[in-house]
């Protein structure tokens, strides 16, 4: 659309972190977390796209999150098999799985859900294509990081200079 020549409003590539630290209110986060990112099927360009957690509160955030909709995968050899399957190489997404459901995606590694679950979690590290690529479908890695200014300087690395949105979960005003 911008590149027609007409009038257009549109917002520009995003890759929209969210923070979560140790003093944010972890079971609203997770609520809201699992409400954005499956709004849509994540499609919105706002919406969260990977988290980046501090690790006092990680497991709690993800047992929350489950409560609330996330299906997570811990098998190392499944979230391969994930990323072969909607990633062109580990690079951008395949367009036929963006905006398609959590329940969708996971039948076509063999695993079948119930309408309930809304989102596929998993632990990644920083540099795992799910992290750095957006991908506009309902996939939604953590990462774990010690402290909230390791959280805010990955935040800003994934969101790759985009300057187009960011979340994060703090009951701290200085973070």
């Amino acid at each position: 659309v911008l590149s027609s020549g007409k009038k257009a409003i549109g917002a520009g590539a995003g890759n929209p972190p969210v923070v979560v630290d140790e003093t944010a209110n972890i079971e609203k986060a997770a609520k809201d977390i699992v409400d954005g990112c499956s709004f849509d099927n994540n499609l919105p360009c706002i919406a969260e796209k990977e988290i980046i957690a501090v690790d006092d509160i990680a497991d709690y955030l993800i047992f929350n999150m489950k409560k609330h909709g996330a299906y997570e995968v811990k098998d190392k050899a499944l979230i391969e098999k994930l990323v072969e399957l909607v990633t062109k190489e580990g690079k951008g997404p395949k367009t036929e799985f963006v905006g398609k459901s959590a329940q969708y995606i996971l039948s076509k590694v063999g695993i079948n859900v119930g309408p309930e679950i809304k989102v596929i979690l998993m632990e990644a590290d920083e540099f795992h294509p799910f992290v750095q690529e957006e991908l506009m479908m309902p996939i939604l890695p953590i990462v774990r990081v010690d402290n909230i200014d390791q959280a805010i300087d990955l935040a800003v690395k994934a969101e790759h200079g985009n300057r187009h949105t960011a979340h994060m979960h703090s009951k701290n005003i200085d973070n």
